[in-house]
């Protein structure tokens, strides 16, 4: 686990000597580009693309160049202190293909696929949940090693077939319906709250919340180490200090959705959960338990204005006062 954990660390957003250029597709908007592919061409591997919300789609998608992306979040009008305004940056579908080794994506509403195609890749903060068949495919057009996908919202995480597998990749902090990977994977899972089932081989699998008792849960396949999970089914995997038959209205601040907390917010831990302090080296068990715990509506690590109080008209005297808000998001 630690070395998934000094890669997080060590993967910087830029280099000394990369370019920030601002991204969107607003006409009245004067942005370093106006569409995505225009950005990636015009700009060098390393460099970050700012991709800003709006009402229109950035649409299908591919890169095959180390960039880091980066968002404004999804959920916008759902959470406290997010953005001034809540325009997602939203793809219909978005490749990260071979060659684009090293990227990371961050902060995006991504309605139908995102398919990572490429090594020590980080894809993290993204929503991809918008239908029931919207999924994270790993090794889409290949097999990948020594990714990161964590504290996503999604409903499918997995690879495409047998032959394209995902190796030594981290899957952590997620809120997802199903993990379903193939034979030839190996990945390590922590901390997700998953809807149905997991369903993995030779994979380290702690931490998780499995909720739904109709889900097939967490799957016995072949050399899996199952440790410190919750499942709503009556049957626990082999392993260590698995706990079954839970009720999730016991586990989660909001499971039935009446007390008005967020898509994604209703997943936290309610007070006197049982999975608080449940994991291996006591941290809570869930999308919200240490070290990287889930961001609320996918904030990107880098300060936003969330409030902006502008007067109409000024004086001499007391010129344009203006307030702003701003926030530094972890």
């Amino acid at each position: 686990m630690k070395k998934f954990l000094i890669l997080i660390l060590c993967l910087g957003w830029v280099s000394l000597s990369a370019t920030s250029w601002r991204v969107n597709n607003n006409v009245a908007i004067n942005a370093d580009f106006a569409n995505f592919a225009d950005a990636v061409a015009g700009s060098n591997a390393g460099d970050t693309l700012y991709i800003e919300g709006s009402l229109t789609s950035y649409g299908t998608q591919a890169f095959a160049k180390q960039l880091v992306l980066i968002g404004p979040g999804y959920f916008l009008d759902q959470n406290d202190s997010t953005q001034i305004t809540n325009l997602m940056a939203t793809f219909e579908s978005l490749a990260i293909d071979p060659g684009a080794d090293g990227s990371q994506i961050y902060g995006f509403n991504i309605d139908v696929s995102a398919a990572i195609s490429a090594n020590y890749v980080v894809f993290a903060r993204n929503n991809v949940s918008a239908h029931g068949y919207s999924k994270i495919i790993l090794a889409k057009m290949g097999g990948i090693t020594n990714c990161v996908v964590s504290q996503n919202i999604c409903t499918v995480l997995g690879t495409s077939d047998n032959f394209k597998p995902a190796l030594n990749t981290l899957i952590c902090n997620n809120i997802v319906s199903d993990i379903a990977c193939n034979l030839y994977s190996s990945l390590i899972i922590l901390n997700n709250v998953v809807k149905s089932s997991v369903s993995v081989n030779y994979s380290v699998i702690k931490n998780n919340i499995h909720y739904d008792a109709n889900g097939t849960g967490f799957i016995q396949n072949t050399g899996n180490v199952f440790e410190y999970n919750f499942t709503a089914e009556v049957t626990a995997p082999y392993g260590t200090a698995n706990i079954t038959g839970i009720l999730p209205e016991n586990v989660f601040v909001d499971y039935n959705g009446t007390l008005g907390y967020s898509t994604d917010g209703k997943w936290q831990l309610k007070e006197g959960s049982p999975a608080i302090g449940a994991g291996d080296g006591g941290i809570d068990c869930g999308a919200f338990g240490e070290p990287t715990p889930y961001v609320l509506s996918g904030l990107p690590a880098v300060p936003h204005i969330f409030e902006a109080i502008v007067p109409t008209a000024g004086s001499n005297q007391s010129g344009l006062p203006v307030t702003i808000k701003v926030k530094a998001q972890n």
